[in-house]
């Protein structure tokens, strides 16, 4: 789902050592983001909760380092006055040009002017490509040493931590934003550089990337139900033995192996959308029983789904080990219910999805070993609009058509930080990057795609009589949709 780094405006996201990150969700002090490249995290993203324990008498010791007598002279001078309590002087960053796969120190300046009071938290958002790659690189200042409710007015705050980009980094330049964040408020940028979002702009860094050749998209293809499986959790059916694997789930930010293994099948007839996941686990816990329960801080298992594929409107559904289910309706990336109709709040939107769990152990019992646990969803079709009544996809979709999809399953084995692993992994630290997304295809129930539809005759004589490319399965969901509205309109 979401986190704030501030509030609500980031999914989930990177591996980080300790609980996971997702807009809202992120429990623990993110220690450095290459310790955090082989653990699997989530959710992602917007500000990772850190600790807001009192720094002790060695902690201020250690922190007295860093607590400047003189003005810094940042590389990147910014100056930004937070609501009147503190100065954003600027940040120096160890190596330019970044090189993407390498460490780089991130060093932070801030004056304060008053203390800020208690609960507030730094975060720190790098963004590329216009927003396309998002990481969340939150931390507790430094070092986890000295705890912006600590601060005091007329010190200055130097603030170092290390992040490495992902060595796939494809742009020429990350953007770094900075600020302060409780609850669910960011704290007021009153002057110097800062986005729509309350972030102050402290830098955009030169990278050294170079653009890789694009990955192939990963694709299933759906076969219909000729009979709908029986919703009960145990994937017993006919149906599902005959449904092929997704294969095993990867790390979500290095797309390598996980400890535990996960992997899914999906169905799918005139009505649902059904899909079966089957979770290993050794440790099998839930304790959060409430609908709209932040599930991606414990052990869930995910679907979004952006059925129209436009890369921007699309629903998020979770199911923990005890059944509880989470839904939401994102219309941009990371926007919640609330942007559509401010009288509602985030997650406010429920789908009609049936889902059923079998665990194979026992549910919270933390001390034994449990084997895993089966999550089987039967989804209506009509839930993939969410609160979009103009969404173009067509329902029921037909053998050929192509929805853009991506499946997550965050695990907390006993005494390990959280790890987070994805059907198609978007590689860095935004479960919501849509760009990353999967191809789900509807296949007949044999698994048969049928291929392109022909060009209609009068396609080929706008295009001078000759021969024209066939359509795809995208295309040719787009011109069955604008069918049914130019019918539609002849009939009024």
């Amino acid at each position: 789902m979401s986190g704030n780094g501030g509030p609500g405006r980031a999914g989930r996201a990177l591996q980080i050592p300790s609980a996971l990150v997702r807009n809202r969700r992120m429990r623990s002090a993110f220690r450095g983001f290459r310790s955090a490249i082989p653990l699997c995290l989530a959710l992602l993203v917007g500000c990772v909760e850190q600790d807001a324990d009192k720094p002790t008498a060695e902690d201020l010791a250690a922190a007295k380092q860093n607590i400047l007598t003189t003005a810094p002279t940042p590389k990147y001078a910014v100056n930004a006055d937070l609501d009147g309590k503190l100065v954003y002087l600027g940040l120096d960053v160890d190596h330019i040009p970044i090189e993407p796969g390498k460490d780089v120190t991130l060093t932070h300046y801030w004056k304060l002017v008053a203390s800020p009071g208690q609960d507030w938290k730094t975060f720190t958002h790098l963004n590329g490509g216009g927003g396309k790659s998002f990481i969340n690189a939150d931390h507790a200042p430094v070092k986890g040493k000295y705890p912006v409710g600590a601060w005091k007015a007329g010190e200055i705050i130097r603030d170092q931590h290390t992040v490495r980009l992902p060595a796939n980094w494809a742009y020429p330049s990350v953007e770094v934003y900075v600020g302060l964040w409780r609850g669910g408020t960011r704290m007021p940028v009153r002057a110097g550089p800062h986005d729509a979002e309350g972030r102050v702009v402290a830098a955009t860094v030169p990278v050294t990337a170079k653009p890789s050749a694009p990955e192939p998209r990963k694709r299933y293809v759906a076969r219909m139900a000729t009979k709908p499986p029986k919703i009960d959790g145990k994937l017993d059916d006919a149906a599902w033995a005959a449904a092929p694997s997704t294969g095993a789930f990867v790390n979500t930010m290095t797309g390598g192996a996980v400890p535990q293994k996960t992997e899914a099948k999906l169905l799918w007839d005139k009505k649902f959308l059904y899909i079966g996941i089957e979770n290993e686990d050794a440790d099998v816990w839930a304790k959060l029983d409430k609908r709209d329960d932040k599930l991606w801080t414990e052990e869930a298992d995910e679907i979004m789904i952006d059925a129209d594929g436009n890369g921007r409107t699309y629903i998020e559904l979770q199911v923990a080990p005890n059944g509880n289910v989470f839904d939401t309706y994102l219309p941009e990336r990371r926007k919640y219910e609330d942007t559509v109709d401010p009288k509602l709040k985030p997650f406010a939107w429920n789908s009609k999805m049936v889902a059923k769990v079998k665990v194979d152990g026992t549910l919270n019992k933390r001390e034994d070993q449990d084997k895993g646990w089966t999550a089987e969803l039967a989804i209506p079709l009509e839930d993939v609009k969410g609160m979009d009544d103009k969404s173009a996809v067509v329902l029921p979709p037909a053998p050929g058509h192509v929805w853009r999809i991506n499946m997550f399953r965050m695990d907390v084995p006993q005494g390990k930080p959280q790890q987070a692993a994805a059907w198609s992994p978007p590689l860095i630290g935004d479960f919501h990057a849509l760009d990353r997304f999967g191809e789900l295809v509807f296949g007949d129930a044999q698994g048969v795609v049928p291929p392109p539809a022909p060009v209609p005759a009068i396609a080929k004589e706008k295009a001078g009589g000759g021969a024209a490319s066939p359509l795809t399965a995208a295309s040719d969901r787009k011109a069955t949709a604008a069918a049914k509205a130019a019918g539609a309109s002849k009939k009024k």
